[in-house]
């Protein structure tokens, strides 16, 4: 396996360490799970929900559709109980049939950057906000930023690119994402005094769409560029 660079390497033992001390704090809290059935749910449509990735066009990530369920889970749960939930479902993620090239650096910092901006979020939609949407617009704001910003460093690091350009880019690319995890968490804080645990089961299909549209939308990306120069030498 190729070695990471310095800097990459240091950014991993951070974020891993720093995962393992928010994930031992949270289990130190002993805070109790107020619904299995609830906690059950989330955790394993969450874990399906990861089986399905789409690749970023021109770039060594990808990005998983649990985040939805991760982002509702902070909303929703305990600490311990989405920091589980996020840490589960990503390390899941990493066991497929057709995931035959495990990189366990990737796995530890994939599932360490989860672990981290699940908790970072946790904490900000925990604040004092004076309405719902205000709790949710900080909640993915946060998200996003604390799973992009990690990801686009090490990206960065590894190709000795930049990390401002590389992180700009993965957020164009995954805004929209984001954009529909706040919507689906904003149904399920209105739906869930109504409808009760079985609220996973009904985001899992928009999230498969959602999936679908986005593996379309980038591949008609990548034709459409590797298609250009062909285009550009035939007209000139």
């Amino acid at each position: 396996m190729k070695s990471l660079p310095t800097k990459a390497a240091v950014l991993v033992d951070c974020v891993a360490a720093l995962s393992v001390v928010l994930l031992l704090r949270a289990v130190l809290m002993r805070t109790a799970v107020h619904d299995w059935w609830q906690f059950a749910a989330y955790l394993l449509v969450a874990s399906i929900a990861a089986r399905f990735r789409v690749s970023l066009p021109r770039m060594t990530s990808s990005m998983a559709v649990n985040l939805p369920f991760i982002l509702i889970a902070v909303l929703e749960l305990s600490l311990v109980e989405a920091l589980t939930i996020a840490a589960v479902s990503t390390f899941v993620q990493c066991f497929w049939p057709e995931s035959k090239k495990r990189n366990p650096v990737q796995m530890v910092f994939n599932v360490s950057v989860l672990v981290l901006s699940a908790y970072l979020t946790w904490m900000v939609s925990r604040l004092s906000y004076h309405n719902t949407a205000l709790q949710i617009t900080a909640s993915a704001a946060m998200i996003l930023f604390a799973n992009t910003v990690p990801v686009a460093a090490i990206i960065a690091f590894s190709e000795e690119g930049s990390v401002w350009s590389t992180w700009k880019q993965i957020f164009l690319l995954t805004f929209p994402y984001y954009l529909v995890a706040a919507g689906l968490a904003a149904l399920v804080k209105l739906a869930d005094h109504t409808v009760g645990w079985q609220i996973p089961l009904f985001v899992l299909p928009a999230t498969l769409i959602m999936y679908r549209s986005f593996s379309a939308y980038f591949r008609q990306m990548v034709q459409a560029s590797s298609q250009s120069p062909k285009t550009m030498a035939a007209s000139a």
